[in-house]
């Protein structure tokens, strides 16, 4: 189970962290394109069991985010 970033952007919050408990549309991160901010939400009601992004770091569409249980 996995969440994948819909589109190219920044990193500019992480709000979920390893082992946190999330449920169906729980805001993972926030990316920022072309000065808009897009929330990933969750897919799934999991345990998030890793975040592959850090805050200022780049992401590609499609790119794995987060990892679930």
């Amino acid at each position: 189970k996995v969440c994948r970033s819909p589109i190219a952007g920044t990193v500019v919050r992480v709000l979920a962290q390893p082992g946190q408990a999330i449920q169906v549309g729980d805001v993972l991160l926030v990316l920022e394109a072309m000065k808009m901010e897009t929330n990933i939400t969750a897919p799934v009601a999991a345990k998030v069991s890793a975040i592959n992004a850090k805050v200022g770091e780049a992401v590609q569409s499609g790119q794995v985010v987060a990892e679930f249980e």
